[in-house]
Parts: C-alpha cells; sequence; structure tokens
C-alpha cells in the first residue's frame, strides 16, 4: 500500500517536474536572454517558480547538492527550501521579492544564509528575474544561486585579523591574546607570557584557564564584569586594570584591553582580541599619588585622560555630597555629571597642558541649594613626560561668602538703624512738643471754663492726653533701647497693663457697644518692654473692636493660662472673624487687610507680630468666618 501511494507521489512530482523543466527549456530555446542570464549568474543552483500555483517550485539538482541534500529524495515545492533558510533572512527574501514584483527594474538580489545537512551555514547569493505576460502581471519567475560560502570566511578572517593587528598597533611592547568565548580556546603570544616571567612553552596548555590562574581573584571578579558589560554593548571595548601572579611570586600590574570582533548567528560574543601592557612602574607611581590624595585635608581628586577617578581625599566627598559612593574607576561625568559638563572646556584645557584656576565660582547644586567653590586644574605628567591626567583642587567657600553677604547686610542694616533712631528722636521730640502743648491748652480751657470740669468728654479728653504722653514717654525709651532687646525686658503686671489699655479705648467700646472682660489675675508678671507690651494689647483690643459684629452682643474676652516658661494671653471676640484657608499666609504681613473695614490699613498686626517677637514670645490664631477670632501671645513669664 505504502509503495503505492509512494509511486502516486512520485508520479505527481515528476509531472509538475516535466512541464516545468520543458517549459523552461522551451522559453530558453526561444528566448537568448534568459540564456545569457543563466550564463552570467555562474550558478551553483536553479529554479523556477510558478506564482499561479506558488507551492510548485522546480530546483535543479545542484540546488539540493550544493545544501548537502540528496536532489532525488527532495520534493519540488517552495516549502522545501524555506525551512532550512534563515527566518530572518527569509523576511529579506519575501520583501525583495514585493518590491520586484512591484517594480521590474528593482533587482531581486541578496545573500542569504542556508543551514547545510551536516548543520554549518552555507552562504548562497540569490539572484532571480519575473517573467510577466503581455499585461505586466507575474507568472513565473526564474533564479540562481552562487555558493559564496568561501568568500565569507575568507571575509571573516580578513576582520578577524585586522581588528587583531589594530589592537596590537595601539601600544608598543605588548602581549596579545585571542579567545574564543564560546569554546575556551585562547592563543597568546611569547611577550604575554613574559609580563608573568614565564615563556609560552612552560604554560602550555594554552587557554582562557590560564589567564585566570594567574590573576589576582579580586581583580578577576571586576575584570569578569567589565567584560560582561562590553558584551552586552554597555562599553565599546573591554579595559581593566588588574594585578597577575609573577614566576617570582610577586604581583604585576597589566593594562588589559579587549573588544569583541565577530558574533555568531544568536548575537553571541564568539571571539575577542585584546593586549595585556606591563603598567607596574606607573602603578606604584598612582598609588603613591593616591595615598598623598586621599590622607590630604582639602579636597583634591586625580583623573586619568579620560577624566575617570584614581583617587580622591575624604574632603573631596564632603565637599561634593559623594557621602561613601564608590566612585574610582568611573568617569567624573558619571559621578557629578552636573559641574562636570559645566568644566568640561577646563578639563579638555588642562589636559593640553594648562593650568586652569576660578577663585570663586556659584554652583547650584542638585538639591537647588549655592554653593561657592574655589578650584584649581593642574595636569599630571608621566615618566615619558606626557599629560597622563588631571588633577584638581576645590575649596568650598561658601562659608565666606555667606559671612561677606552677613557683613555686607549688617552694614546696611547698622546704617538704617541709626537712620531710624535719628528718624524716632526726631519724631518723639516733636510729638512731646505737641503732646504738651495740647496737655496745656486743654488745662487753660478747663480753667477758664471750671463748670466742665467733670464733664464726661473732657475726662476722656484728659485720659487720651495723658496716655499720649506716656506712649512718648514710652517712645522714648524705645528710642533708648539698643538693638539686644532681651538685655533691656522688665518685669510688667499684666493685668494692670490690660486695665491701662482697656481704659484708652473705652470710648471707642462703648460707641461699638462692645463689652471687654478682663480675667487676667492681678499677679501675672511678663517679661516685656513697657511700649511694646501697651501697643500689642492696645492693637487686639482695637481689632476686636473694629470688626465686631453688629448684628449680635459682641464682647472681647481676655485670659492667661501658664505653660512652663510662658504666659499665654489669650484675646477673644465673637466678631466677623477670619477665613484662614484663604489669608493665613499673609495674615500678618504689611498692608495686608481682610474685611471692607473702610479704616483698615492693614499694618496692625504686622507690628504686633514683630512686637511680641522682639520681646521673644510669638503669637498664633483661631479663627472662624462670623465665629469670631482668638489671638494666642506667648510672652516670657517673670516669675519672681
Amino acid at each position: 500500500m505504502k509503495s503505492k501511494q509512494k509511486d502516486k507521489v512520485d508520479a505527481v512530482l515528476n509531472e509538475q517536474e516535466n512541464y516545468l523543466k520543458k517549459e523552461l527549456y522551451d522559453l530558453i530555446k526561444k528566448d537568448s536572454w534568459l540564456f545569457d542570464f543563466l550564463q552570467e549568474a555562474s550558478l551553483d543552483g536553479l529554479w523556477f517558480w510558478d506564482l499561479d500555483a506558488p507551492e510548485n517550485e522546480w530546483m535543479n539538482s545542484k540546488f539540493w547538492t550544493t545544501l548537502g541534500y540528496d536532489p532525488d529524495q527532495m520534493p519540488h515545492t517552495s516549502s522545501s527550501w524555506q525551512d532550512i533558510i534563515f527566518p530572518e533572512d527569509l523576511k529579506d527574501v519575501y520583501a525583495n521579492f514585493a518590491k520586484h514584483s512591484k517594480d521590474p527594474s528593482y533587482p531581486y538580489d541578496q545573500v542569504v544564509r542556508y543551514r547545510h545537512k551536516l548543520g554549518h551555514t552555507v552562504w548562497i547569493r540569490c539572484r532571480g528575474i519575473i517573467l510577466r505576460d503581455e499585461h505586466g502581471k507575474p507568472r513565473k519567475m526564474l533564479g540562481a544561486h552562487t555558493d559564496i560560502t568561501d568568500i565569507k570566511k575568507k571575509e571573516e578572517e580578513l576582520r578577524l585579523n585586522s581588528a587583531f593587528f589594530e589592537q596590537v598597533i595601539d601600544g608598543t611592547d605588548m602581549g596579545t591574546w585571542q579567545w574564543n568565548v564560546k569554546t575556551g580556546e585562547a592563543i597568546f603570544n611569547e611577550r604575554w607570557a613574559e609580563i608573568i616571567g614565564y615563556t609560552l612553552e612552560e604554560l602550555e596548555p594554552i587557554s582562557i584557564d590560564t589567564w585566570m590562574k594567574h590573576a589576582e581573584p579580586k581583580d578577576l571578579e571586576r575584570s569578569n564584569k567589565l567584560l560582561q558589560d562590553h558584551f552586552a554593548g554597555k562599553t565599546p571595548v573591554y579595559e581593566c586594570e588588574a594585578r597577575m601572579f609573577h614566576k617570582n611570586g610577586s604581583h604585576v600590574w597589566v593594562l588589559d584591553k579587549g573588544k569583541v570582533v565577530s558574533w555568531d548567528e544568536e548575537g553571541n560574543p564568539e571571539w575577542v582580541v585584546g593586549s595585556h601592557q606591563e603598567i607596574t612602574e606607573q602603578k606604584k607611581s598612582y598609588e603613591r599619588n593616591r595615598l598623598f590624595i586621599q590622607q590630604a585635608p582639602t579636597a583634591i581628586a586625580m583623573f586619568d585622560e579620560k577624566m575617570k577617578y584614581l583617587a580622591a581625599s575624604q574632603e573631596w566627598f564632603n565637599v561634593f555630597d559623594l557621602k561613601n559612593e564608590e566612585i574610582i574607576g568611573r568617569t567624573h561625568y558619571d559621578v557629578l555629571p552636573k559641574i562636570a559638563k559645566k568644566w568640561k572646556k577646563s578639563h579638555q584645557q588642562c589636559l593640553k597642558g594648562n593650568v586652569v584656576k576660578n577663585s570663586e565660582e556659584r554652583i547650584e547644586k542638585t538639591n537647588g541649594s549655592i554653593q561657592w567653590l574655589s578650584w584649581e586644574f593642574r595636569p599630571w605628567l608621566t615618566d615619558d613626560n606626557r599629560v597622563g591626567g588631571i588633577i584638581i583642587h576645590a575649596s568650598d567657600i561658601t562659608k565666606i561668602k555667606r559671612e561677606e553677604e552677613l557683613k555686607s547686610l549688617l552694614a546696611v542694616a547698622e546704617d538704617q538703624n541709626k537712620r531710624l533712631r535719628n528718624f524716632a528722636h526726631i519724631v518723639s521730640h516733636n510729638l512731646k512738643s505737641h503732646s504738651g502743648n495740647f496737655e496745656m491748652l486743654l488745662d487753660l480751657w478747663i480753667q477758664e471754663n471750671p463748670e466742665i470740669e467733670n464733664d464726661e468728654i473732657i475726662q476722656l479728653f484728659k485720659t487720651a492726653s495723658e496716655n499720649l504722653a506716656e506712649t512718648i514717654v514710652h517712645l522714648n525709651e524705645v528710642v533708648l533701647i539698643n538693638t539686644s532687646v532681651n538685655e533691656n525686658l522688665v518685669g510688667l503686671n499684666l493685668n494692670e497693663a490690660m486695665s491701662k489699655a482697656i481704659e484708652s479705648v473705652s470710648a471707642i467700646a462703648i460707641e461699638s457697644e462692645v463689652v471687654i472682660y478682663n480675667l487676667i489675675q492681678p499677679d501675672v508678671y511678663v517679661l516685656g518692654v513697657s511700649a511694646y507690651l501697651d501697643s500689642i494689647l492696645l492693637n487686639l483690643i482695637t481689632n476686636g473692636i473694629k470688626y465686631s459684629d453688629k448684628q449680635r452682643n459682641s464682647y472681647i474676652s481676655l485670659s492667661t493660662q501658664i505653660e512652663e516658661d510662658f504666659v499665654i494671653l489669650e484675646v477673644t471676640d465673637n466678631g466677623l472673624g477670619i477665613d484662614l484657608k484663604k489669608h493665613r499666609s499673609k495674615l500678618f504681613g504689611m498692608y495686608k487687610t481682610f474685611h471692607h473695614n473702610k479704616d483698615a490699613r492693614g499694618i496692625g498686626l504686622f507690628i504686633t507680630k514683630n512686637q511680641v517677637e522682639a520681646i521673644g514670645g510669638q503669637i498664633e490664631v483661631e479663627s472662624e468666618v462670623n465665629q469670631g477670632t482668638t489671638f494666642k501671645i506667648y510672652l516670657q513669664h517673670e516669675k519672681n
């Protein structure tokens, strides 16, 4: 049964082969340009494809023998070769076919890879041409294969050798190495062995284990990490300074460099080539400089010609807020990107051999704060008098700059204070004169009209005149107070001061129909300046009167409680209140008002807050619109 089925399949295949083969031969006989095309292609395979029946495709014998298959066992179907071509190359085939179908002038010509029956890769140049009917519609396609595997191998060898010699040319007296990452095969030259005191013969058999066996384990870990970074494309080359065990038992330092020069089909590294350069003496010199820099009391860092950190002092970490960050081997542009970018031109000048300085530079740190630095860049030289890198010395002069700014501000403030004191002297003198005149005129008026002496209005005038005179006395006291208010604080009876303030505003309280309750205990004393305390109390009481609610019985309640070293004075009213959600931030600002009172100037609370703080206290507020306001004033308690 199976034999009959096979015979039927063979018959079908033969029929397909016969009609396509016959048609091709007829075409060649009829059209000589097809023969010219085949001759030009130098065939390693020939195929003819029916585009009206896409599964039917005839391939000649060499098509299959080139790929290691028995032509008699292979069907003439398009799917047969699609299973062994590389999938990514098949995509290119489809793309080029589509372009050639659309535009006959676009060549169907590409290099593709096939998997040989034995498993290796065969590189094929595949060219083709579409045959169209009288309407230009694609009907058949003729193609030819050329095996270019040998060429590709030669190209790979040439690229490998080119990369190898490029790496070797970069230096002199170097050891060289080649390493097959997949197999572990390694090739070292004689100089590589000499660097660690051996001959190549003594190190045989050579493999990657030879390197691993003679490398310092700690450095080997770092080397492997750097290699993986290079394999992942994070670095253009692999570069590592490592210690190796010399035959005599000592350590030698080598600069190990390498680069991947070939990749396998899966994109994994295959061959890596590189060099070894002994840098033991340079490292000793680096080590001396590194120890000096690390122990320096100032901010110093040493960099190589690529601005990679070789060493840094502890103060460098402090100045640039690096804490315990690992920076050795990293570039300055990676560790401090913002400031390093700013200094890049200066780095380049210094690497040309110039000394670059800046006595003061303003730096905005990443957290938004301002830092002032004084810095100097100096090149350091190798044993052969070549610039090997840069040494940067930096000083944080932020405190000095702030002190200078503070001195300048203090000078301005002192000058302004002198002007203010002069102004206060003049004002107090003039006010005293006017107050005296007012008091004298009032007394004369009473003497001439004795019947009005006990009149309520006249009594209020007398009280206002006496309070004005007392205020002027206090103002003179303020003028005499020096800038250190704390040294001039005295014990003041809060109840007496409040009673006096209430008496001063009694007229406007009566007019506004506001009742004032003084609930302060008679034996409560606070530390303060009399003029400041009077001003504070008057401002708070008049504020409560001014913003009372006319729609209800208004009151102001004054009470105290003692908390540790402070007397807390609470001034509570049931007035209009303040919308603290809108106005809290500007409540104590100068010229800030929160109601439409025509007499409001927005200065009272500003003055009050400053006076409270001047005598060592603080002020808080709680308020609700149409409910009222409570001011809490913390005053220093005079306990004795």
